[in-house]
């Protein structure tokens, strides 16, 4: 099996972030290298990382999302992975979807996987309504339909973190790597998620979702 590394991003999530690491190793054939990027915690969210059985890195002052999956992809590719998971550390993105999320790519027919999520009552309504405007508004400007441009539970060979290379520090961070794989025609294959809210505030805000929307308008006439 090729060598598989999943890189989770992580701020003050000290309680839940072992448990997630540790589903994580049980969960895929191999034991896959866990890399935690505790992003400023003001916890002990990179101790229980490490306890879990994670490499665990850390930016002293929070930098982003963004700017902690690409230190965790870069340390990942370095250290010899040829496959890359992108996961949450607060139990949202359900370890038990991993087989499902690299089956693409082990049978050689994608680039990247991206997770959706059905847009159901467990997603909270606002959140619900911006993923499908964000989503909608995404295809039309790319070309590019995607079912769930903000969710973040994705796959990717090593091979394609340059070609996907993001410079967004924030949750801009999904939607700009789709634009580099609609500009490189990636092949790309979505596969169904649970859906999963144990923080109903978790996750982009509106203000955030203005934001990546004026990104998007960005990206487009760049």
């Amino acid at each position: 099996m090729s060598s598989i590394a999943v890189v989770i991003p992580a701020k003050d999530e000290q309680g839940r972030v072992g448990p997630v690491v540790k589903r994580v190793r049980s969960e895929t054939e191999g034991a896959p290298t866990v890399y935690v990027v505790d992003d400023g915690s003001h916890d002990e969210t990179a101790a229980a990382a490490r306890e879990a059985g994670a490499r665990v890195l850390r930016h002293r002052v929070n930098l982003g999302k963004g700017a902690a999956l690409l230190t965790g992809a870069e340390a990942a590719v370095k250290g010899g992975a040829q496959l890359l998971v992108l996961m949450d550390a607060d139990g949202q993105h359900d370890p038990g979807d991993l087989s499902r999320i690299l089956e693409p790519l082990l049978a050689g027919r994608a680039d990247l996987v991206l997770g959706y999520r059905p847009f159901t009552g467990e997603m909270p309504p606002a959140m619900r309504l911006g993923n499908v405007i964000l989503s909608g508004l995404f295809g039309a400007l790319f070309g590019l339909p995607v079912r769930d441009t903000q969710c973040g539970y994705r796959a990717l060979t090593a091979k394609m973190l340059e070609k996907l290379r993001w410079t967004a520090l924030d949750y801009a961070v999904e939607t700009e790597m789709l634009v580099h794989a609609a500009r490189a025609r990636l092949r790309i294959e979505e596969v169904p998620i649970a859906t999963v809210y144990h923080d109903r505030y978790k996750g982009t805000t509106p203000v955030d979702g203005l934001r990546i929307l004026a990104n998007m308008l960005r990206w487009r006439l760049a």
